[in-house]
Order: C-alpha cells, then structure tokens, then sequence
C-alpha cells in the first residue's frame, strides 16, 4: 500500500510546451526573440544543452575581434563533411578577407544551405534533428543541414505478405517515405502537410491525401484533431490513433495501420487519407471500414475477377468461423445436443468418453494453450519460433488427447479456429477477433446458444454504432450500398472504389 500510495503522489506531467521549461529553467524571457549578442546565445545554448556528453561546441577566430561559434552534436552530423564545407572555407577565406558576414556565407562555404531560425524554440529542435548551429558575431546564429542519421535501405515487409506486387515497404524516415509516395503518385493532386505532435519527442507527421478524391470535410476534421493533439510523446501508431478516432475504447481499430506503399496508395484512390510517422515503419490509414482489414494489394494483382471474389468470401467466412466456432461447438454439445444429428452426436459423446472437464472448459484450456503457442512463436526469432509453433503444437495436442485432458474433437475445433483466424491480412484485426472469441465463448459457457445469440446481437449493435472520421464502420452494408457492395466481392467496376468518398459524403 504504501508503494501504490508513493505511485499517486508523483507529479504528472501536465506541461504540453517546453516553452514554459524554456522561461522558467532556461531564463529566456523572450522565446520569439534570438539575440545577435555572441556570449549571450553561447551561455543560453550551453545551459539547454548541459549534461550531455556528445554536444560539442567548437569556436575559430577569423580576425581581431571576429568570432564564430558552432554548436553540434557528435553522431547526428556527417563529420567529413562539416570539416571540408564548412571549416576548411571559413579558415581559408578569413586569411584574406578582413570582415566576414552571415550574408557570404553561400560564398564561405561549399555545397551547403544555412536556415535563420524564427524563435529559440525552432534553433534548438533544429539542433537535435542534426543541423549544426553556425554563430558568426555580431550576426543572429544560422542553422546548416549536415544530418547523417542513419537509416535502413528498403526492404519487404515482415508483417504483410502478399503474393505479387511490390516487394518494398516503409522505413523509419517519413522524408524518405513520403518521397516514395512520390513515385505512385507523380502529380500535384498529391498533397502533403507536415505537422509536429508531442512536447517531447517533437515526432514529424505527413499528412497525405489525394485532392479531388478525398472528402473535404474529412480532411479538415483530420487536420484539425492533429492540431489539437496535447501530449508530451507520440512514439507509436497507437499512440497518434487514439487522438483521432471517436471510440478510443472500442476493441475494433478505427484506424487501419500498414507499412506496405502499395496499399497506403491504394487506399488514397479510395479516398482515404494516410499518416506517415517519423520513426515508424507504420502508416495510419482512415477513414476506414470493416471490410477494408480484409482487402490486400494482391486483389488489385488478380487476374480473374472470379478468383478475387472466391478469396473475399472465404476471408469472410473465415471471420465466422475464427470468432464463432469453439462457441457453437460448446453450445451445441452442452446445451443443445438434440440440435446435433444423431450420428455425429453419438461420435462426439465417444470422443468425450471419460474427458474430465467439460466442454467450455475443454475449449477455454485448448484456446489459452494456442494463445500461448501463437505468441511465443512470435517474439522467438524466426528460425526457432517456427520450430516452436509447429513442435509445440503436435506435441501438446497429441499428449493432451493421450492423457484424456481433452477429446480429440476439441483439438480439431480449435485447429481449425486457429487456422481460420491467421487468413486475415492485418493483424490487427485478427487479435481483435481473437479477444471476441474469449468473450463469445465465456458467455456461451454459461448461458448456451440463448447467451452467444444475445452477444452476437450485441456485438453488431456495437459495431453498426462505431465511426471512423464519420464514416459507418460497417459501410458499405450498414447503411446499404448496393454498389459498393458487389463492388467489394466482385470488382465488377473499377470505378466504383474510387467513388466511395463521394458516397460517403452524401
């Protein structure tokens, strides 16, 4: 208790702008002010950046009473290139010239361009993101891009697999996947705004859509719930999707994250609009439906309509099954036997001839020891999780019917739900099933197919409540499209997907 007591008396952070640590800790009673007075930036730079071992400050003296201070840190900037654009022409031409100005400095130094910072604030966040701080006497200080953070070439997504279409997918520098955007989209409809979120991290933001196919009204509700975000950190998707979707508490996403450009650009024909995330290789897609999870860049890739139609309904169809098929087993077998026909009763009974545990019971066990296997398969390296999930499966299924624990009927039903719920294309959505179908088969449990009929009720009473950016979560069946919707299971009209912004604005 008093431990738990210690934890509710510690502060929270309740200062959303560092402007207030800039006033109060700092001394700076003027941020939209920078002074041109060389001591006074040198004490105010190194009092922000104290107690950090890798900032660096280097001065050279050009002429009698001319000065110039830079301010760097050491692993943000390309060192080589510091020295020979910067350093080397500086020292060079101050042999020769007796006043040097912050107006030559295109002249001073080679191949690169120097930013006058707005406030204090800007001078600083364009230190930290590896710009050198260039401070010349009797001039205001200047900002130089020289970063060299490192960033990984493009590689195929881990966490959406698909057949055919492009093998490349987003990094962890939304400049860089913004710029391949570029390459899908190389027309000026393409629009791109860039916002800064969290009074800590300052995580970079693109906002990216489509004029003329996006909704108006929706970009502007986007762009306004951005604007209002007041955190001190953004370091995931979640964390951003929570301050623009209605039902944050909801367990069905509202938003809909993928790291593959293909289908972020697929979804921009659609109307929709895309979140890049600096420092994240997800993007955040919405407004968004149900039936969009099940989409994948491969539908676009299939050449006959007819097999693109075969694998939506068996995607669906799977949904079913992955969140109701341990319930209706329970139900049946517990509650309602007589609804079973008589040989497949008879079969089921000798299956659970001398099972101890009863049937919801049976499943729960089964359904938790997948679980497991599911996510100990998933944090182990790729090399031994699979020998795991596969191993670990046969193993335990198989002791498990030997000792009499569970009959081997339930093994089957919970294979056959695991199997079922891995067909969806985002995870996402499969552990969002994944939790419906504990929930689903806890009330069952008790109260039989009555129960699980009452929470299915409920559960489309949810769904049909739930909006992404005003957009029905379950669109295009509830409110019904008749096109959009054979559309969805058939792409009969090409056309038809690009008009559903429209739709929904209506």
């Amino acid at each position: 208790m008093f431990f738990l007591n210690k934890l509710k008396k510690q502060p929270k952070f309740n200062t959303y702008d560092y402007n207030d640590y800039l006033r109060t800790k700092i001394g700076l009673k003027d941020i939209n002010h920078i002074t041109s007075d060389i001591n006074s930036v040198k004490d105010t730079v190194t009092k922000v950046f104290e107690n950090m071992d890798d900032f660096y400050i280097r001065e050279i003296k050009i002429t009698e009473g001319h000065v110039v201070y830079f301010y760097f840190f050491i692993g943000l900037i390309d060192t080589s290139m510091f020295q020979e654009s910067i350093i080397k022409p500086i020292t060079d031409r101050s042999k020769s010239e007796q006043n040097i100005n912050v107006d030559s400095l295109g002249d001073l130094m080679n191949m690169v361009q120097y930013f006058e910072p707005k406030n204090w604030q800007e001078l600083f966040e364009r230190c930290m993101r590896g710009e050198v701080i260039c401070h010349f006497s009797g001039n205001k200080p200047v900002t130089i891009a020289l970063g060299d953070v490192e960033t990984r070439s493009l590689q195929n997504p881990s966490t959406e697999q698909q057949v055919y279409g492009p093998k490349i997918g987003f990094i962890e520098d939304v400049h860089k996947n913004v710029a391949i955007m570029r390459k899908y989209f190389p027309d000026p409809r393409l629009k791109v705004q860039k916002y800064q979120v969290g009074s800590v991290t300052h995580t970079q933001l693109a906002l990216v859509f489509l004029e003329e196919y996006a909704v108006p009204a929706v970009v502007r509700k986007i762009q306004e719930r951005l604007k209002n975000v007041r955190t001190d950190q953004i370091l995931t998707s979640k964390m951003l999707s929570q301050y623009l979707v209605d039902f944050s508490k909801t367990p069905f996403p509202l938003t809909m994250k993928s790291e593959r450009p293909d289908r972020v650009a697929f979804a921009l024909t659609q109307g929709k609009v895309a979140i890049l995330i600096n420092n994240s290789t997800f993007s955040l897609i919405l407004p968004i439906s149900l039936i969009n999870f099940y989409e994948t860049g491969d539908d676009n890739d299939e050449s006959s309509t007819w097999s693109h139609s075969f694998i939506m309904f068996l995607r669906i169809a799977c949904v079913v099954v992955a969140a109701m098929f341990p319930s209706v087993y329970v139900a049946l077998v517990a509650f309602h036997p007589e609804l079973i026909p008589t040989t497949l009763a008879m079969t089921l009974a000798a299956s659970r001839n001398n099972i101890p545990l009863p049937a919801g019971f049976e499943a729960l066990l089964m359904m938790f020891a997948l679980d497991v296997l599911v996510e100990s398969s998933i944090r182990l390296p790729s090399f031994i999780g699979q020998t795991i999930g596969i191993v670990g499966g046969l193993v335990i299924g198989q002791a498990a019917v030997e000792a009499g624990i569970v009959s081997s009927t339930m093994v089957i039903v919970i294979a056959f739900t695991a199997i079922a719920s891995f067909t969806a294309p985002s995870w996402e959505i499969a552990s969002t099933w994944r939790v419906v179908r504990y929930v689903l088969l806890i009330i069952t449990l008790f109260l039989g197919l009555y129960g699980l009929t009452l929470i299915i009720c409920l559960l489309f009473i949810h769904l049909c409540a739930l909006h992404s950016v005003s957009k029905p979560y379950l669109t295009p069946f509830a409110p019904l499209n008749v096109k959009e919707a054979i559309n969805t299971f058939f792409r009969l009209n090409p056309e038809a997907r690009q008009e559903e912004g429209e739709t929904n604005e209506k």
